[in-house]
This record gives C-alpha cells, sequence and structure tokens, in this order.
C-alpha cells in the first residue's frame, strides 16, 4: 500500500469511531480488508487504542470549533445540541478539499438541514449561514434563499435572500 493510502486509511479511522472500534476488535481483517501490509496493521496497532483515541478525539473538538466559528448562529441556537448533532455528522463525513474547515460547515449546515430532529429555526439559520459562506467564501455569482424565519430576531417571517455579485461588487437584499 502507498504511503497516501496508509495516511488515508489513518485519516478515516481518527474520524470514523465505528471503524476505529472495529479496528480494535478484528485489526487483521479490517487491515485487510482496507489493503494494509502486515505490516502496517502491526505499525498502527502498537499505537492503538490510547494514542489513536486521544489523537483522534482531539481533531474532533479542533473541527467542531472551527465549524462554531463559522455557524455563530446555527450554535446560538442549538446550543448543547450543536455538539451532538456534529459528533453524529462526523460520522460520516471527512473533509477533502483544502479549505476544510469550510466543507466541513457547509456539509454540516447541509446535513442539520436534512435532520427532522432539529428546529426549524436552526435549520433556517443554517440554510442562511451556509448560504453566506458559499457566496463570499466559495465566490459565487448568484444565491437565492427562501427563509420561514429572520435568523437574525427569530421571528417567523417568509422572505427571500438574495446575494449577486457583478465583478468585485457584492449586492445582498
Amino acid at each position: 500500500m502507498s504511503l497516501l493510502d496508509v495516511q488515508n486509511f489513518t485519516a478515516r479511522i481518527y474520524t470514523d469511531e465505528n471503524l476505529r472500534r472495529e479496528f480494535a476488535t478484528t485489526p487483521e481483517r479490517v487491515g485487510r480488508e482496507n489493503n494494509l501490509t502486515e505490516k502496517e496493521i502491526a505499525e498502527l496497532v502498537a499505537v492503538f487504542p490510547e494514542e489513536l483515541n486521544s489523537f483522534a478525539e482531539s481533531l474532533r473538538w479542533k473541527r467542531l470549533r472551527e465549524v462554531e466559528k463559522l455557524l455563530p448562529l446555527t450554535k446560538k441556537i442549538l446550543v448543547a445540541d450543536f455538539e451532538r448533532h456534529f459528533r453524529e455528522f462526523s460520522q460520516t463525513f471527512n473533509p477533502q478539499s483544502v479549505k476544510k474547515h469550510l466543507e466541513d460547515a457547509i456539509h454540516f449546515g447541509n446535513y442539520l438541514r436534512k435532520n427532522e430532529a432539529v428546529p426549524e429555526l436552526a435549520v433556517n439559520a443554517a440554510k442562511f449561514e451556509c448560504s453566506k459562506l458559499e457566496f463570499y467564501a466559495l465566490n459565487k455569482r448568484f444565491i437565492i434563499r427562501r427563509f420561514e424565519f429572520d435568523v437574525e430576531t427569530g421571528a417567523r417571517k417568509r422572505h427571500l435572500k438574495i446575494w449577486l455579485r457583478f465583478g468585485k461588487k457584492r449586492i445582498v437584499f
């Protein structure tokens, strides 16, 4: 297996709690299924489980803190549920782009929007903040979204938000 493949597998173990648990109980089988050599499996087993679990948890906390910075309204509305939902989300998603925190935030916002357990106000906040991130950070030229709530006041109020870009000029209404 190439170094990149080993790094990708290690990244998956750090971010996927189920895979980490499975690897801890049957490292040879999981290693073979992921094309690891016997030597690579032995090297990972040597650092497992304390160091691996500790590092995985620190990575999850770092991801959470960065996403909280990018989705502050959503965090404010969900309070402690924000962390619980992020923990669930982080089991199924591992950012791949250079802009990992931005990718994490946008995909987490989309996850919240599809989750029926999330209050409607929080769904609207996630939709609003992700739209802003896509427009400003991903340089989208045009975004239009319909909202059921005014996320800044929390009042139920249907409205449209439009972000437009003409060259370097940005218009939001």
